[in-house]
């Protein structure tokens, strides 16, 4: 683990990102990965998404929560084939499901009760919008990488303005947004 400070400067959104730690630039900090597993174990879900598994330590972190939950699955999408099979390796004996896909190729199988949407910054918006008709009133989707210095933010505000969602986002380094599935959601984004 290294400080986050070593990816991410001092900013007035986050002006200490040292107190956060992270494995390399592509993973999510470590603290953020124990927020969504946190989440997980408080929602109980049935069906969890994560887009940009990356190397696999927040689908880990998911899947072991999951385990703990006595029930559900992740189905956890990775466009780059290394990566793919280091993340499959790290959750092996998880209910977690690893795809080489790309997110906005991929269908769900069942209703999504929780996501964790965390690859390209650029798509993460069109992947909420994607995956809207899977999910009902209510459904909790984490983005991350959601501070002012990442291009999502004002994308996700376009899905706030229409109706879609409603959320907070969380001042850590890289920003994570919490986001509330509406009740038109489900059926408006088709």
């Amino acid at each position: 683990m290294r400080p986050e400070r070593d990816f991410t400067p001092p900013s007035a959104f986050c002006p200490h990102p040292e107190r956060w730690t992270a494995i390399d630039a592509a993973s999510a900090e470590r603290e953020v990965t124990e927020l969504v597993a946190s989440l997980v174990r408080a929602l109980q879900p049935d069906y969890v998404v994560e887009t940009g598994a990356a190397y696999g330590y927040t689908a880990q972190a998911i899947g072991e929560a999951l385990r703990r939950n006595g029930h559900g699955r992740l189905v956890t999408l990775e466009i780059d084939e290394a990566r793919a099979v280091e993340a499959e390796e790290r959750c092996a004996g998880l209910p977690v499901k690893v795809l080489q896909q790309h997110s906005l190729q991929f269908v769900p199988e069942e209703p999504v009760g929780f996501a964790w949407l965390d690859s390209s910054a650029e798509e993460r918006d069109r992947e909420l919008r994607r995956y809207l008709p899977w999910m009902a009133s209510g459904t909790l989707v984490a983005v991350h990488d959601t501070g002012p210095h990442f291009p999502v933010h004002p994308r996700l505000q376009a899905l706030v303005k229409e109706g879609f969602v409603r959320g907070v986002r969380l001042r850590t380094p890289r920003g994570v947004s919490l986001l509330e599935v509406l009740a038109d959601g489900m059926h408006s984004a088709q």
